[in-house]
This record gives C-alpha cells, structure tokens and sequence, in this order.
C-alpha cells in the first residue's frame, strides 16, 4: 500500500480529487469500527452487549490517539525492519503541506495528514477487532492496557514489514493491499490466543489438554493419526489423557450462546459492507481506476460469500431431512418441515463478512472476474468449521479466529494465485514485478504464516507478563495488609530482663492495666516462647508460698506471671 516518505519538490500542487477520496475513504474506516458495536452487543451474550457495544468505540478512540503520538512513527518511517523513527520525526511535526509520496516515476504526492489520517483509523479498526476476545473475561480498563500495548509491538511491526519499503515482506514482493496480514490475520490470531489462555487458566493445563485431545479424537475417530498423536505423548511426555479421569465432552460441553439481538448483527454488517469500499478503495491511496477495481471486487465477494453460507445451509437442512425420512419417520412427523426451510440471517452476515476479509488483500491485484471465487471459498469454508471451531477455541465466542484469520489466510493466498498486472498498474504509477505463481505463493504464505506466528506468541507473552504484573502487584498489596494487621496486632517491647521481644497488643494492654493498679480490668500475662520455662517456675513459687502480700504492687524480677 505504502511507499518511501521520499523528499519532494517545493510547490506541488495536491490532486484535489485524491484528497477528497482519502479524507471520505478515512470517515468510511471509522463507520467500520461503529459498525462493530452493533455486531459484537448483537452476537454477544445479554449480560456483556454493555461492554461490547462501548469497547470497540472506546478502543479506536485510544489508538487512534496512540497513533498520532508514536504509532505511525514506528510504522512508516525511516528505519528498520521492525520499527522505524525517532523523536525528531513524528506526526507531532507533520505540516499541512507535508508530502507522501505514493509511488510511479516521476513520483506522485498526497498529503501526509491524509495518509497519516487513513492509517491510523486502520490501526484503530485493528484493535476494535480484538474486543470479541474479552467479552466476561477482562476488565475494559485492564484491555485499553494490553491494546496499548498489542498495537506498539505487534500490530505496527506486522503494518511495516507488510506496507513500508524498508519491511521484510514488502521488500520480497508482497501482496496485501489493504491489511490481509496486519488487520485481520494478526487481530484473529490475537482473540485465539486471548481464547486459549482464558481456556488454560480457568480450566487448568491437564484439564484443558485433555479436552482438546478429546476434541480430537472425536473430530478424527480411531484412526491411525489418533494412534501415533497418543503414542507420541505417551513415550515423549508420559501424558495418558485416555484415561477415565479425563473426560472432557461430559465436564465441558460445547458452548453455542444465544445471539442477544439479531437486528443489530444485521444492520452491523450492512454498516461493515458500506465502511468496505472506504477500506479497500481507499487503499489505492487516490481516486483512480485501482480504486473503482478494488470496491467492485469488494461487492462481488462479499455478495459471494453471503449467498454461498445461505444456500449451504439450506442443501444441508434438506440433507439432514432426507436422512430423517429414511432412518427414523416418526422423528420426521414430530420436526417442523419449516426449521429445513428457514434461512438464518446469522450465516448469511457471517458469510458476506468471511467474503469482505478474503478479498482485502487482493481487492487491488485480482481481476474483477476472479474475485467471486474469494467469497465462494471463504463463505464455504467458515460455515462448515464453525462447529469445530466451537469445539476447539470454546472462550471465541463470536468466532473472531474463523471470520478474520481463516477467511485472511484464504484471501492471501488466492491473491498470490490470481494477481493480475493489468489491475496493479491501473492506478498510473504501481508497477508489476513478473514472478511465477510458485514464487508468489511462497511470499504470500511467508508473510501470512509470519503475521500470524509473530500475533500468537507475541499476544500470549503480553499476557503472561501482565499475569505476573498483575500477580506481583496483588502479593506486595497482600503483605502489605498483612504488614499493617501485625502491627495493629503485635506490639514491639522489652521484658524487665532486658531482653527484647514481640507481644501481642491485647495482652501488653491487660499487661499495663494490671501494673497501673488496676486488677479488676487488667491481669498479669507472660508471653510466650523464652519466658515459657519462668512461668512454670513462678507458679511452683506460688503455690508455695501463697499469694502476694500487695497486689496493687507489680513483683521485682522478671517473671511478672507469677502472681496470678
């Protein structure tokens, strides 16, 4: 998408049509992350459409923040691989004037506020995506931390080794027009690994691995597969997950919550369609004919994909019907013939959404002809794993992985299959470089599998260090409770031997009511530990030689216990 931050020639003259196309195509981007609000409050749980209706809003809000401060300095400018920037170069410095050029020689110029602009709501959208992953299981203000955090490590290193010419990716000819790998794919990743260390952390390690194995074994049956993946962890780990204790299915079922509100799912997607075509058309960084490409091919997957669940769902309804007929009849006359013909309008959203991620990346490489054939594998695909996604990631439950991440890998790589130089250089300055299909697929693969590598394990290293923050912070909180308990308790003193020693309080209180004279309210005791040996002493004294001639006067010596 991006280029070299090159210096420009005093006195450009901006296409004002470029600028009016990116400023509309930013406000669309932004549409997407409301739209998200509705999808996520209508596909949750009654008891989280609170919490998600807000985040999303609220989390574009921080990074689009964060943005301007340092996140588009480590993403698009001069430096490594990895990061880019230093403090004399930030969107703080940008001028109204300030070029960036988009590429063709002699270059072309749009203003830098813009393209910081567009950026930064791609950033925001990016972060937006990951709230599904904590709906009951993070607090908001705990998330704005760890998104803070996410979007400076993970997400801008993954935008600038896929968009920046300095990145790794981009320098071996990628292709992700608009955000395959850094958007969905690395958002996606990100909920599976939020998913995955809830599961581990609520359920316990055993527990959990031995579900998955069951998961397994159940998806794939006795086969041969199953008998070297148990024969592997009994000789490498000495792990019998096939044993009695472990009986995953019965103790954690499946979990298929109620969507709260259907409506809102659907004008959610219909707001998310609409906020598209500013999404990838908008990545053609002007009004040109790559643009008029890339919102066409968007229209045509997402129509693709959504068609493509709803008429699966329907062949496999009349499946399961021509099943029931044969196999049991009176469970036939007992079903409602209209559950088989009724189309659920969740899987048609679920559908034109899978359809909208494929085709990003490629939204500006592939022919418009080729780009149905996103939405027909990408719809088909979501609809017929979501039960083992349901399975396999229980705590995703709005399948944020499935959606973004599969339908992402799948549009990678059918835009290293289909990428046609006629769409590529349709915008007047993007070149083509002439590679074979093989070598193509190759980078599309490496930088999708890399996105998703580096999402993963960065994302759960985040939360790990905040577990341990979070634990440390909790233990110095504890013993300093425990601190302040002790010494309401205990009291520091000397014994009229001289020796040092620690009391309780209550007893060094009845201890001086009874030396002020007072034995009605106060009474003598000894403490316990070296004094223990004197008291048994003292009270052999005692009972020797009777009581004490004056009791308003405390004894001399050290074993004051002795007079009781």
């Amino acid at each position: 998408m991006a280029t070299p931050n090159v210096a420009a020639p005093s006195g450009i003259q901006f296409d004002k049509a470029d600028n009016a196309w990116m400023l509309t195509c930013s406000g669309f981007v932004l549409i997407m992350i409301v739209s998200l609000c509705l999808v996520y409050s209508g596909l949750g749980s009654r008891s989280s459409a609170i919490t998600l209706f807000k985040q999303p809003l609220i989390t574009g809000a921080l990074l689009g923040f964060q943005w301007y401060l340092w996140g588009y300095t480590l993403a698009f400018t001069p430096g490594n691989t990895w990061f880019g920037g230093t403090s004399s170069y930030n969107a703080i410095q940008i001028t109204p004037d300030t070029p960036f050029a988009v590429g063709g020689s002699p270059p072309q110029y749009i203003p830098e506020p813009a393209f910081i602009l567009f950026q930064g709501m791609f950033a925001s959208f990016t972060g937006a995506l990951i709230c599904a992953g904590t709906m009951q299981r993070m607090h908001s203000a705990r998330y704005l931390l760890f998104i803070s955090v996410w979007s400076t490590l993970i997400y801008n290193p993954i935008a600038r080794w896929s968009w920046f010419i300095d990145g790794w990716s981009h320098s071996r000819g990628s292709m992700d027009f608009a955000g395959g790998t850094p958007v969905h794919i690395a958002s996606g990743t990100a909920v599976a690994a939020l998913a995955l260390f809830y599961f581990f952390e609520s359920n316990g390690f055993h527990m959990g691995i031995a579900y998955l194995l069951g998961q397994v074994k159940t998806r794939i049956g006795n086969s041969i597969w199953w008998f070297l993946v148990m024969y592997t962890l009994n000789k490498v780990f000495g792990y019998k997950p096939w044993r009695p204790q472990a009986s995953p299915n019965q103790r954690l079922p499946i979990r298929n919550p109620d969507v709260y509100d259907v409506n809102q799912v659907v004008l959610g997607t219909g707001l998310l369609w609409f906020g598209w075509f500013g999404f990838n058309g908008g990545s053609a960084l002007g009004a040109n004919n790559r643009a008029v490409y890339a919102c066409l091919s968007t229209n045509i997957a997402a129509c693709a994909g959504g068609i493509t669940t709803v008429f699966l769902h329907w062949i496999l309804k009349q499946w399961a019907k021509w099943r029931a007929t044969w196999t049991n009849p009176i469970w036939r006359m007992a079903y409602d013939d209209y559950e088989f013909r009724r189309l659920t309008s969740i899987h048609f959203c679920d559908g034109a959404l899978a359809g909208l991620v494929a085709i990003t990346p490629g939204s500006g490489f592939v022919p418009v002809s080729k780009s149905a054939v996103f939405g027909f594998v990408s719809g088909a695909v979501v609809y017929l794993w979501k039960p083992d996604t349901s399975r396999f990631l229980r705590d995703d439950d709005l399948k944020v992985y499935l959606i973004h991440t599969v339908s992402g890998l799948i549009g990678m790589f059918l835009t290293g299959w289909v990428a046609s130089a006629e769409v590529v250089e349709s915008d007047g300055f993007s070149t083509w470089t002439d590679r074979s299909i093989s070598e193509r697929l190759g980078i599309q693969v490496a930088d999708a599998v890399s996105g998703m590598v580096y999402s993963f394990f960065g994302t759960l290293a985040i939360l790990m260090v905040g577990k341990l923050i979070l634990f440390a912070v909790t233990w110095a909180r504890l013993q300093e409770g425990r601190k302040a308990a002790w010494d309401e308790a205990n009291v520091f003193t000397f014994y009229e031997d001289g020796t040092p020693g620690i009391e309780d309080r209550l007893r060094a209180s009845l201890r001086q009511d009874w030396v002020r004279g007072d034995p009605e309210n106060g009474i003598a005791l000894q403490p316990a530990g070296a004094h223990t040996a004197n008291h048994h002493q003292g009270d052999a004294a005692q009972g020797a030689a009777g009581p004490h001639p004056n009791p308003a006067q405390p004894p001399q010596g050290n074993n004051i216990a002795n007079h009781n």
